[in-house]
């Protein structure tokens, strides 16, 4: 499998053993998560489903930032604690992503719950002599480290100008905080934690470079998250990991492009964000999953109503081909009987499983993967249609079809659909008779009494199917 690495700025091979392990930044709890972190998280989801349906074990750790200037900030507006903030948007987080479909890490760490093992690593990296101590601070001295700037790329000339913490106090502008001497405000929002250096809290970037080594060990294998982290969050998570360990504490570095809104940047200062929980109140989890998924992941992705439209209206046709495979299976196990096979459907799922490894193993191209999706959906429903495919190449490519949208993350939800008892399937048969003596009234009441069972009759030229409605009131 190739992807493009940051680090070296090419596509490369994943040389990966059986067990993988992954870190992807989480979010810094302070608002109502949008739907630049659920494509982030969509993706690196997909990712780790991909490696785990090839074998692999993934160890997949993501964090969530539960102390920051930020949380402070809001605690302090709205006179609660930084704990009582974040816990509950953590809580929100973890609901967006169950709607997404996104399986819980293997470990969600939070920063709070680390800070021993955030101090002992910068009480290192000051013995190593890559930090210092001013008036209860504790900055990263960047011009310790040589390598710094390899994974951003960019220049000490650009450094300069990006520093946005300005402190008369550090050695170098480019130093960056490890660890923050308590403010008013810290106090206040009870986010202040004792050290050797006086109470404080930490510094964003060293949180990750910690968590990752406790939970993975260094080197390990993927590091994931938003393009817009890769400077300053993960090079100065490398400048402190590299410090630490002397060694590249990750050999995979794998960013996803941004979300744009009616082609601008999605920022607060524009009011165009979109949160994830508004978006759910219109469309299933699934739909935005999939809308998330259609274009490459180092593209940006253009969202809007009409962009939401198509991928509903694509999703349900990939849906909708499920449910013509099943409901001729479920007919044809009622029936007992048997169709002729030409073949064709299981050359269409063969095709289907080939494109799609295809795509996924080059450069992770989830597009690509749901194309193979799509031109399989529309040669299945030809096929089915026909009556030219057995009830074991329905059961092989529904389980395939299943199998890789599954991948995907679609579809987890879906029921199938059952065979008929001899009590119902003889009320079908009524009322397909009573259809051709053009008995409406009685086809109709017919139908309503399978409604109340819990099945809607769909009549095609090839006979009755049925689908799982609305189950009836007990």
């Amino acid at each position: 499998m190739r992807m493009y690495n940051t680090l070296t700025k090419t596509e490369e091979e994943l040389i990966l053993e059986k067990r993988v392990r992954v870190y992807v930044c989480g979010i810094t709890a302070y608002d109502c998560s949008h739907i630049g972190h659920a494509r982030s998280a969509v993706i690196f989801d997909t990712l780790r489903r991909y490696l785990e349906w090839k074998g692999h074990e993934v160890i997949y750790v993501q964090n969530f930032t539960d102390v920051d200037d930020k949380i402070v900030k809001r605690a302090v507006m709205e006179n609660k604690t930084q704990k009582e903030v974040a816990e509950k948007f953590i809580e929100e987080y973890l609901e967006d992503m169950a709607s997404l479909n996104v399986k819980r890490a293997t470990y969600h760490p939070k920063v709070t719950e680390h800070i021993p093992d955030i101090i002992n690593a910068i009480r290192k990296l000051i013995e190593k002599g890559h930090a210092y101590v001013v008036e209860g601070n504790v900055y990263f001295h960047v011009p310790s480290l040589p390598s710094y700037g390899k994974l951003s790329g960019v220049s000490v000339e650009e450094l300069d100008r990006h520093r946005i913490e300005p402190d008369e106090r550090k050695k170098d502008v480019k130093d960056f905080a490890l660890w923050k001497a308590a403010k008013k405000e810290d106090l206040k929002a009870e986010a202040v934690f004792e050290s050797p250096w006086g109470m404080g809290r930490p510094g964003w970037h060293i949180e990750c470079s910690v968590m990752a080594a406790k939970y993975l060990g260094i080197p390990f294998d993927i590091h994931g998250g938003g393009k817009d982290l890769i400077f300053p969050h993960h090079e100065n998570e490398r400048a402190q990991s590299y410090a630490l360990y002397g060694v590249e504490p990750v050999r995979y570095w794998i960013h996803n492009d941004f979300v744009t809104i009616e082609r601008e940047k999605m920022s607060k200062s524009l009011g165009n964000i979109v949160r994830i929980k508004d978006v759910l109140k219109k469309r299933s989890g699934e739909v935005l999953r999939y809308f998330l998924l259609s274009a490459h992941y180092r593209s940006p992705i253009d969202y809007s109503n009409i962009a939401m439209d198509r991928a509903e209206k694509a999703y349900l046709a990939l849906k909708n081909t499920l449910e013509i495979i099943d409901m001729e299976i479920a007919a044809l196990k009622t029936s007992g009987c048997e169709n002729s096979s030409s073949g064709e459907l299981e050359t269409a799922a063969l095709n289907l499983r080939t494109r799609f490894i295809e795509a996924m193993e080059n450069d992770f191209n989830t597009p690509k993967a749901i194309a193979a999706l799509h031109d399989f959906s529309t040669e299945a429903n030809r096929i089915v249609n026909e009556g030219r495919a057995s009830l074991g190449e329905l059961e092989a490519a529904f389980n395939e079809f299943v199998d890789l949208c599954g991948v995907l993350g679609l579809f987890s939800d879906y029921i199938r659909i059952p065979p008929l008892s001899q009590e119902l399937a003889e009320l079908v048969r009524e009322r397909e008779l009573a259809r051709k003596e053009k008995d409406f009234e009685k086809a109709d009441r017919i139908r309503d009494k399978m409604r109340g069972k819990g099945y809607v009759l769909i009549d095609t030229p090839r006979g009755t199917r049925w689908k799982i409605g609305l189950l009836p009131f007990r």
